[in-house]
């Protein structure tokens, strides 16, 4: 039965009610959609997280570069070591020869102890053969002894530097010799005789020696 209400205005408040109707279906569904949605969501996040913990074995493709290091070799860590120059022999003009008699006057045939100095003024080190210094015994120009003639060379080589010497000990007997040591050896008659050292080509200056 219809009230007093145009017909109209009952088919509005139908079509409001089914409208509200529709829309709590609505509201109801994407509700259940997003609660569901959400643990599907939560669900994938934890198998992520226990994915990434999950322990594999590394790969070839997989493993750190480090970088390469070489080991020395032989050639790099023996390396040669530099060869020192030889030291070249003191030149004549450059040695110092001093000759020093124990006695200035003895009597003939008499020993007489010689101490021979022997010095270099280069400016660098040199060498000299000691076993090449030699002591004579000379009149005039004629030598009536040395110490070469008939006594075994003493000494070693040295090396001379900042003008430092070496001496070289003798012992002149006052006796004449002959080259090589041959012939009988007599004794040198009284006088006025002159001493002096040589190595090669350097002779120092004469000492004078008085037998009697």
């Amino acid at each position: 039965m219809k009230g007093s209400e145009p017909e109209s205005v009952y088919w509005k408040r139908r079509g409001i009610v089914a409208g509200v109707v529709l829309a709590l279906i609505l509201l109801t569904v994407i509700g259940l959609n997003a609660f569901g949605g959400g643990g599907d969501e939560q669900d994938a996040g934890v198998e992520a997280d226990a994915a990434q913990q999950e322990w594999t074995a590394p790969t070839p493709s997989s493993t750190a570069q480090r970088p390469y290091i070489p080991e020395p070799s032989e050639s790099a860590s023996e390396s040669p070591s530099p060869t020192a120059a030889p030291v070249a022999a003191c030149p004549a003009e450059e040695l110092m020869l001093q000759v020093v008699a124990a006695f200035g006057e003895v009597r003939s045939g008499s020993e007489v102890p010689v101490s021979v100095l022997v010095a270099s003024s280069a400016d660098v080190p040199c060498t000299v053969d000691l076993r090449s210094v030699a002591v004579e015994l000379a009149a005039g120009s004629d030598v009536v002894y040395s110490t070469a003639h008939c006594e075994t060379p003493q000494g070693e080589e040295v090396e001379l530097s900042d003008g430092a010497g070496q001496t070289v000990e003798f012992t002149v007997d006052g006796l004449a010799s002959d080259e090589g040591c041959r012939g009988a050896r007599r004794e040198l008659p009284a006088g006025d005789y002159e001493l002096r050292a040589r190595l090669g080509d350097a002779v120092s200056s004469p000492a004078a020696l008085k037998l009697t």
